[in-house]
């Protein structure tokens, strides 16, 4: 226990904690550079939302990275959500994702938990308003301090709130005439599990939402 910390706290202590996220999209193109983030620390987490237009071929997983379960989860009108992740070796500055002649966009988080471990909801497709991120169960067992992450992915319109109790919101743009996003936000706490209410969007569209928790 630290000295000074009462016991209720104390497990938040030891939460992951963002330490850093961006987002950003762009144009008509054959890949997209995820950058423009501080040189990443050594065993953490680095989580990537990645909205692409599918004109052109899906995403390529990145040499290192891993797929979330649900590959590239498509929305049924013409964009898919992938999420990709991966253990940060020191002093990344960024990737490079290929994709095809598409649009693009993504939100970036790297996170402080190089002993923990990160757990997918199976993604829900929807067209709607309120696109409702699923509940997700990390597999560790047990209430532990969990960072939860729940978002969406849709084309067109913009968030206009994100599920209640999550903050730092972060929505990635493309920059076509239809423009591509992904919405995400984030909350700590010691949970075994977590359901995310919705989001709300200002006009309903084809959308895919997701969850993840990394503990």
């Amino acid at each position: 226990m630290l000295p000074g910390i009462a016991p209720s706290l104390a497990p938040l202590i030891r939460s992951p904690k963002v330490i850093q996220r961006q987002s950003n999209g762009g144009s008509t193109r054959a890949t997209s550079t995820v950058l423009t983030w501080s040189a990443t620390v050594a065993g953490n987490w680095i989580v990537i939302e990645f909205g692409c237009e599918t004109n052109g071929s899906a995403p390529t997983t990145p040499a290192g990275y891993s797929l979330w379960p649900d590959g590239n989860k498509s929305n049924g009108l013409g964009e898919t959500v992938s999420v990709f992740y991966k253990a940060a070796t020191a002093g990344e500055t960024g990737v490079t994702i290929s994709h095809g002649n598409n649009e693009t966009c993504w939100s970036m988080r790297e996170v402080n938990a190089p002993v923990g471990t990160i757990d997918f909801g199976t993604s829900v497709v929807a067209t709607t308003t309120t696109p409702d991120p699923p509940s997700v169960t990390p597999g560790a067992g047990g209430t532990k301090p969990t960072l939860n992450i729940a978002g969406a992915a849709y084309p067109t319109t913009s968030v206009s709130s994100y599920s209640s109790g999550y903050s730092n919101g972060l929505a990635g743009v493309s920059t076509g005439a239809n423009p591509r996003r992904v919405a995400s936000a984030e909350k700590v706490g010691v949970t075994s599990s977590d359901n995310a209410g919705t989001l709300t969007l200002a006009a309903s569209q084809a959308t895919v939402a997701y969850s993840y928790s990394i503990r």
